[in-house]
């Protein structure tokens, strides 16, 4: 195989780790939404952590594992060792190159699962097609997530070009941490964006994702050049963060200034904290964290006394 023939192969070809079917939450009518595995930003209150990385990741659930030692007895790798619980402890370097994937046909409990599957474009199309007339009578259609999904720019490019084809709707969420120049020949073809804006203090926003958001707010103003009424900003409301009436300002001050009619708030929750567990990773966040009601209801007044359109989700 020429190199120029293993290039568009690998092109053609996406990192996913859940493609949700029959989802109501991520756009208008129903939508399959395809979570695309690999993110710039490390969010301490992210809810899908195995969607950071590029590569698969080994996830085992405790409280699911039966403790039968199955998967230390067939993996084949040498990668699994019984700690002094009785539970299965994992080096998990070793595991990410694993082709065999014993141990999780082994468990019958299903506790132990791979996050990140290769998928060719034309087999997600496919995929996609056989819902097409649930989507057809709900006005709905696809919508990319993640992890970041312009951060797979040649896959999302193709299937965005197949489903221009036959007139199939795709939304997509961003965190607006991306390349511009790898997306800019079509990031203005999409029926909506969800764009996440999490913190205007640029020193803030660093310690709690480990970017600044200067890249965010240039990919933001750029987007809105081409595409200002289909952008819609998602701030996920964190407590210490940015639960602040300055915050929410500065937000429905930019989105004037940019032409950009949409807010949504998304409430603080902690339902990403077992994947982290699972992962084998530490869920850094403080406990007892909750965002109160009222405040969100006083934050999406406050903005749309600036005439900006705000919802709470």
């Amino acid at each position: 195989m020429s190199t120029q023939t293993q290039e568009n192969t690998v092109n053609k070809m996406g990192m996913i780790f859940n493609i949700q079917d029959f989802s109501v939450q991520d756009g208008p009518g129903i939508r399959t939404t395809v979570f695309l595995k690999g993110c710039p930003l490390r969010c301490r209150w992210c809810a899908n952590p195995e969607g950071q990385v590029f590569h698969p990741e080994l996830m085992h659930s405790r409280s699911l594992c039966k403790q039968c030692q199955r998967c230390f007895s067939l993996c084949p790798n040498g990668a699994i060792s019984i700690d002094r619980e009785g539970y299965p402890d994992f080096q998990r370097e070793i595991c990410r190159f694993c082709q065999s994937r014993e141990c999780e046909k082994a468990c019958i409990a299903r506790a132990i699962k791979f996050a990140g599957e290769l998928w060719l474009v034309e087999d997600l199309f496919q995929k996609i097609k056989t819902n097409s007339l649930f989507y057809r009578n709900s006005e709905g259609g696809v919508t990319f997530s993640g992890g970041e999904p312009f951060a797979q720019p040649e896959f999302v490019r193709e299937f965005l070009s197949k489903s221009e084809a036959i007139g199939l709707s795709v939304g997509i969420e961003t965190c607006g941490f991306f390349n511009w120049d790898q997306v800019e020949d079509f990031i203005d073809k999409f029926d909506f964006y969800y764009f996440d804006f999490k913190c205007h203090d640029p020193k803030l926003h660093k310690k709690v994702t480990g970017q600044t958001n200067k890249v965010i707010l240039e990919n933001l103003r750029r987007l809105a050049e081409v595409a200002s009424a289909k952008i819609i900003i998602s701030i996920p409301v964190i407590p210490g963060v940015n639960d602040s009436e300055e915050m929410m300002c500065y937000v429905a001050g930019l989105c004037k200034k940019l032409n950009i009619s949409k807010i949504r708030l998304l409430p603080y929750h902690t339902m990403g904290a077992e994947k982290y567990r699972e992962l084998g990773r530490e869920y850094t966040m403080e406990k007892d964290l909750e965002i109160n009601p009222k405040d969100l209801q006083k934050f999406q007044r406050l903005i749309s006394t600036q005439g900006v359109d705000c919802w709470i989700e």
